[in-house]
């Protein structure tokens, strides 16, 4: 049954890609449409989808239905400045469209795509969008890999960021990093050390330990982790609204113990067997307490040995980072700081594969393997059966972009990955000392594009999915709007050389140049589709990664 719901999900999720994808571009096709309506040129054809099976013909204009709905096109012969006699599809020469027509047809599409983009961006700004954790001022810093250029520039647990490149911040931990990941040259993080202000100067650097597909991509992701604040936000008639929390709320303890993470609250909420727990809260800056009880959720029951763990950034194997009183792994004398390696006669290579043995296994008892102080023991244990306890809250924080944040988002990110790329291939070259992880691999064609929507429906939601879209259409109007010749921005510019010089720039250059463009355009589609479909054979477990020296060389300042 769950395979056949998970098919189903993932055929509505595939053709959200398609309507999604179409969405925009059909967007785009309408305005230069609506525009040449406007300005009174002829129109051979007017197409929703691809392949038509339908097709009419109405005041000279043949509108076609097509059985891909995968965008649209537009044919207008007038406004292609190469063609020395444009014709129409009959044949019928016709004049060229003036400089001025060409340019506000040339306009209509990315406007249009920004305008559908406003408008879905007003969706996200009513619903929200999932954050991966509250926005935060200041970030406290937990834990640095020794063997990393946070740690050779002084960063040190404990440590409080307040400060980005000389800027305070109000971003989630997600977003902070990202700033990190596009940041071009030397990063500065501005630190409280004991109540004293230190400054962290250093370059990012490839982190081969990035979390989930990024790893695979070779780019710069913080050697640090930070504590983040528990955001409460309950569900409507759960346990814990009745008991007076209310969205926002920051938790700080239960029963007297602070809590530092989720696993930790989670933990605190089983060891409550649903007894009456005093939960410590902070709202507006003021203390509030609440006091309820959580309740089992059987249908999560799930086998555990009572660790919490980390992966090992120098090897492929588990770190155990503590482990919970009276549980399994506390009895069998597991501590924190061993690494585990095998349990029975599998290889521990990952934290999701231990997971997986544990639930075939169940209460069976099993040979765990470790390594301690460098000397390699065994143990007998066997996983204990635990009941997840709710009270029912989310601790996803919820953001309400405005449509022009969001405009304004996709805008500074285009400009940051392109001057990454740009520095990157620059200092390869020898023409500048400024470093950036970006590369033009990192980029992505159509299929990269489609595999973004169908992830963000088919792990997360509908309105994920239509965040992406809003950065695609935004994405589109600004990649059209480049002054390159066979793109918009490319019309725009000879139609302004035309209207300022009083002549046409010579139809010989034009086709010239439109080969040229035309060529580098299909070599770039060529070379990020074939990095997008290595992402697609990772992801599906068809490709691995080849096997990589972790070892993080510190660069020189």
């Amino acid at each position: 049954m769950d395979s056949i719901l998970n098919f189903l999900e993932a055929v509505v999720s595939l053709i959200f890609v398609f309507v999604a994808l179409g969405f925009c571009i059909f967007s785009h096709e309408l305005g230069h449409f609506l525009a040449a309506k406007w300005r009174g040129l002829h129109i051979d054809a007017f197409s929703l989808g691809f392949k038509p099976f339908w097709r009419k013909k109405i005041n000279g204009v043949e509108y076609r239905l097509g059985w891909l709905p995968f965008g649209g096109y537009v044919e207008l012969p007038q406004v292609d400045a190469s063609d020395a006699v444009p014709k129409a599809a009959d044949g019928t020469e016709l004049p060229r469209a003036k400089p001025l027509d060409r340019i506000i047809t040339a306009v209509a599409g990315p406007l249009f795509n920004i305008l559908s983009g406003l408008l879905l961006g007003c969706i996200i700004w009513a619903v929200g969008m999932p954050q991966d954790s509250p926005r935060m001022h200041e970030l406290s810093v937990l834990t640095v890999e020794e063997k990393s250029p946070e740690y050779a520039a002084g960063l040190r647990p404990g440590d409080k960021i307040v400060t980005l490149n000389g800027k305070s911040f109000f971003l989630t931990w997600r977003n902070f990093a990202k700033e990190l990941m596009l940041a071009t040259g030397e990063v500065e993080l501005g630190v409280l050390r004991d109540g004293k202000p230190l400054t962290i100067r250093y370059r990012v650097v490839d982190n081969p330990d990035a979390p989930g597909s990024l790893g695979n991509e070779k780019i710069g992701w913080p050697f640090f982790t930070v504590m983040i604040p528990l955001e409460l936000y309950p569900r409507s008639g759960s346990i814990a609204e009745q008991a007076g929390v209310r969205d926002g709320d920051l938790l700080v303890a239960v029963d007297g113990k602070p809590m530092q993470n989720y696993l930790e609250f989670q933990e605190a909420l089983n060891r409550s067997q649903g007894k009456d727990l005093k939960i410590a809260l902070q709202r507006d800056g003021k203390p509030v307490e609440v006091t309820m009880a959580a309740t089992p959720m059987p249908q999560y029951a799930r086998y555990l040995i009572g660790i919490q763990m980390e992966q090992k950034n120098e090897s492929s194997n588990i770190l155990v980072s503590q482990v919970f009183p009276g549980s399994p792994a506390e009895a069998a004398g597991i501590r924190a700081g061993d690494t585990l390696l095998e349990a029975g006669e599998t290889p521990l290579t990952a934290m999701a594969k231990f997971q997986e043995y544990l639930a075939e296994r169940k209460s069976e008892p099993f040979r765990l393997t470790y390594l301690r102080d460098g000397v390699k023991s065994s143990v007998e244990i066997a996983a204990r059966e635990e009941i997840p306890y709710s009270i029912g809250v989310d601790l996803s924080a919820l953001d309400h972009p405005t449509p022009f944040q969001q405009f304004y988002d996709t805008i500074e990110l285009s400009y940051k990955s392109l001057r990454g790329m740009l520095v990157g291939l620059a200092n390869k070259i020898g023409l500048t000392r400024e470093t950036s992880t970006i590369k033009p691999s990192h980029m992505s064609g159509p299929l990269g594009i489609g595999m973004v929507l169908f992830n963000s429906v088919h792990h997360s939601s509908l309105w994920t999915g239509i965040y992406f879209m809003v950065m695609i259409s935004f994405a589109l109007a600004i990649f059209n709007l480049l002054p390159l010749p066979v793109l918009d921005g490319g019309h725009i510019l000879f139609g302004l050389i035309e209207l300022v010089f009083r002549r046409p720039v010579p139809v010989v250059v034009l086709k010239s140049l439109s080969t040229v463009f035309v060529t580098l355009l299909i070599g770039m589609m060529l070379y990020v589709t074939f990095y997008d479909g290595k992402r697609l054979l990772y992801q599906l477990n068809l490709l691995k990664p080849a096997a990589e020296n972790t070892h993080v060389d510190t660069p020189k300042k």
